[in-house]
């Protein structure tokens, strides 16, 4: 009897845009994936140096007496053998008998070093390799180090330049992970697959038993859309492999006529279907099966499983309908300032007491904020923010200070309140905004303050003063607390959206104009008609980006081939991923797709000539691209079908070309490489021309608009003004001359 109504059981997902039903309900025949687990799990060595932890506070003196790493334990990993190896220089003023270095294992004191062992100079570097007890691990953990220095009995001045302790750089943390049988259960989903702990980059193999087709690379590009925003700011990778099982967790894509070598033996399903299996091959890792009866099941799963995975359990769940979701409304993705009202801070936190700093130098208040890159900023102060604090009371005699930053920059400071702690201070500061006019050359992309194409790091430095007392100055007896209010605000709500086109800037840092819509319903995707591999998942990291970008699936993405024959090109923005030996000469001359690729030519050779090709006048390039080996081109310009929408295209010469373009993506110091109208990358890395016109997109009143585009010539804004001024003297002067001719016609009656 129990067994029925499990088998009958259908759970009612409710969002905010649809309801979902989903029948949970084991699959019959099962016994393939139900052997156990014959082979020893496999134990791995573990190397985490501080420096790739994010620790940076190596320095500890009076003040700042105490520092933190902070490492995690994966869901899927036993931790044991963890050894702390570090090193570290103390001052030698410091007092042996009464000075010591503590050392803590998640709040747990594990050790008392003595500083200061009166050796020489050059012997001063102490090691020590501290074994850390594995029963105190947790999912997040953290190591403390807390300095008590003396340098006198008598008079201690805790601001005295002698009391320091310096830790190594090479300090690391070493352990031993070994691999755990989790339990295939859907509501851990995300975990194992993407594992929040885990700081690191999202590496996601998505396996297919054959090259996918159109609807089966969108519901693969819908997947890595909503495990990029699960990584966000981590980044994310999602190789496609065909009909080979990975030694990692994986996603492998199944429809009842194309199943991979090693799930050959899968039953069919009738229904789309999402389950969770151990890896028949390495059965201490997962596979995610997105199984359908055809590929359009197959993004059915997907999108099922994007917006009603919470409330999935069990091995395996059905999806029985999902009714139509809403369509996204532009500049609405839920990690981008809203637009139509101003957002309070306690919206933009991660975390409970974000909010709150402690202590004298406890670190800044930090907040991010994502803004839509078209926001028009002409001739703006900047971005009102209000700004409403309180701070623990504070001495006449002192001067604490709040310091706001953005990106690191210093755009204000205000002293804080010294007598009443209930007083909300209220202020509205313009941070400094970017210089986004892509009108201008190359070497001009300067950006000051707020950069409207990335996520911006807004900093507040609460800064206390201390009392100095005779000949000691002394730390005040502790509770120093500075909180920035949740009710303080920033907002963008009287900004319009106008910018300046092809700019790869805002493309490669927002994914703008794609991410206008996060779901990307306005979004198409030109392949070629039998893409590799390589090309594939380039599409699916850049999905994935654009899911990081909006926190949102992109499950409405269109995929579209080369040879396809649509004319339904208006009202879209497009990108497109070729090979550079796609050849224009295969496609229907009158073909809408042969307009797009002409234009493509078109602007990858004004690339490679530096901006300065005519197509009329300039000898064509000799070389092929196929034949210059590793080399890809990313090129913006617009579209010919809709003059408010843009094509962006990313061009390899090789399949390994298209690795080129991942790491453009990913290195930092190559994606700020990225700007103009095109960007040619190669293995030494990225040139960016400006290799065709500007456009603008979006909208500004009129007046606005005038004003802009003639800022730049200023005869003609002279010329348009004292026009301007004649033809309104003009109207006034003829009616007041329709009003005395009036009034003369009234005398005479």
């Amino acid at each position: 009897m129990i067994k029925k109504l499990l088998n009958t059981l259908t759970l009612l997902l409710f969002t905010s845009t649809a309801w979902h039903v989903i029948a949970i309900e084991p699959m019959p025949n099962k016994s393939l994936f139900a052997n156990g687990y014959p082979e020893s799990a496999a134990v791995s060595g573990l190397k985490l140096d501080f420096n790739a932890l994010g620790f940076t506070n190596y320095k500890l003196d009076g003040v700042n007496n105490n520092s933190r790493v902070d490492f995690t334990n994966s869901i899927d990993k036993l931790s044991k053998n963890l050894m702390l190896n570090f090193s570290y220089t103390n001052s030698p003023s410091l007092l042996a008998n009464v000075s010591h270095l503590k050392v803590y294992f998640n709040e747990n004191l594990v050790t008392v070093l003595p500083v200061n062992k009166q050796l020489s100079t050059v012997e001063n570097l102490i090691t020590h390799n501290i074994q850390l007890n594995s029963k105190y691990i947790q999912d997040f953990n953290q190591i403390r180090f807390e300095l008590v220095g003396y340098y006198d009995l008598t008079c201690h001045d805790y601001h005295n330049r002698s009391i320091w302790v310096e830790i190594s750089k090479s300090s690391n943390i070493t352990l031993d992970q070994t691999e755990l049988a989790i339990d295939s259960r859907l509501e851990y989903l995300p975990e194992p697959f993407f594992d929040s702990k885990d700081f690191s980059k999202l590496n996601l193999p998505f396996i297919f038993a054959t090259t996918p087709n159109k609807e089966a690379i969108e519901a693969a590009a819908t997947l890595s859309s909503w495990f990029g925003a699960q990584a966000d700011w981590r980044g994310a990778q999602f190789p496609l492999l065909k009909n080979k099982a990975p030694n990692e967790h994986s996603v492998v894509f199944i429809t009842n006529d194309s199943k991979p070598d090693f799930l050959r033996d899968y039953p069919d399903v009738d229904k789309p279907t999402i389950e969770i299996i151990s890896n028949p091959l390495h059965r201490y890792k997962k596979m995610l099966l997105i199984v359908g009866k055809d590929t359009a099941d197959l993004k059915t799963a997907v999108t099922g499983l994007a917006f009603g995975h919470k409330l999935m359990t069990g091995r395996t769940a059905s999806i029985e309908a999902i009714n139509q979701l809403p369509l996204r409304e532009a500049y609405d993705a839920p990690r981008w300032l809203r637009g139509d009202r101003p957002v309070h801070f306690d919206e933009l936190i991660d975390y409970p007491k974000q909010l709150q700093a402690q202590g004298l130098n406890n670190g800044p208040v930090k907040l991010n904020v994502r803004l839509a890159p078209d926001l028009f900023t002409w001739r703006e102060k900047g971005i009102p923010i209000t700004l409403q604090y309180r701070n623990t009371p504070e001495s006449s005699m002192l001067d604490s200070r709040l310091n706001m930053l953005i990106n690191q920059e210093f755009i204000s400071g205000f002293l804080l309140s010294k007598n009443d702690s209930l007083l909300s201070k209220t202020k509205t500061i313009m941070p400094l905004i970017g210089n986004t006019d892509t009108t201008k050359n190359a070497e001009d992309f300067s950006l000051n303050g707020i950069n409207l194409a990335i996520r911006n790091e807004l900093n507040f430095d609460f800064r206390f003063g201390v009392l100095k007392k005779g000949e000691c100055s002394v730390v005040p007896a502790g509770g120093e607390y500075g909180v920035i209010d949740g009710n303080s605000n920033i907002d963008v709500s009287g900004f319009h959206h106008y910018i300046a086109l092809p700019d790869l800037n805002v493309f490669a840092n927002s994914g703008f104009p794609f991410t206008k819509y996060a779901d990307l319903h306005q979004t198409l995707v030109i392949l070629d008609d039998n893409p590799t591999p390589e090309a594939i998942t380039l599409l699916l990291n850049l999905t994935g980006r654009f899911g990081a970008i909006t926190g949102y699936p992109g499950h409405r993405l269109e995929i579209q081939s080369v040879s396809d024959d649509n004319s339904n090109y208006d009202d879209k923005d497009i990108m497109i991923i070729t090979a550079a030996n796609t050849a224009v000469s295969d496609i229907d001359e009158n073909a809408p797709t042969s307009k797009l690729l002409k234009n493509n030519h078109r602007i990858i050779k004004q690339a490679f000539y530096n901006g300065a090709y005519d197509a009329d006048t300039t000898e064509d390039v000799q070389v092929s691209l196929v034949s210059s080996g590793d080399l890809a081109v990313i090129a913006g310009f617009q579209s010919p079908f809709d003059s408010e929408r843009s094509i962006v295209s990313l061009t390899a010469s090789t399949n390994k070309a298209y690795t080129l373009l991942d790491t453009a993506f990913n290195e930092s110091q190559w994606l700020s490489q990225i700007k103009g109208s095109a960007a040619v990358i190669t293995s030494q890395g990225v040139s960016s021309v400006k290799a065709d016109d500007t456009y603008f997109v979006g909208y500004v009143p009129v007046y606005t608009l005038i004003w802009f585009h003639l800022s730049d010539h200023p005869f003609w804004l002279a010329f348009l003004s004292i026009l301007t001024l004649l033809l309104i003297s003009f109207i006034i002067w003829r009616l007041l001359q329709a009003l005395t001719y009036k009034r003369l016609a009234e005398g005479d009656k």
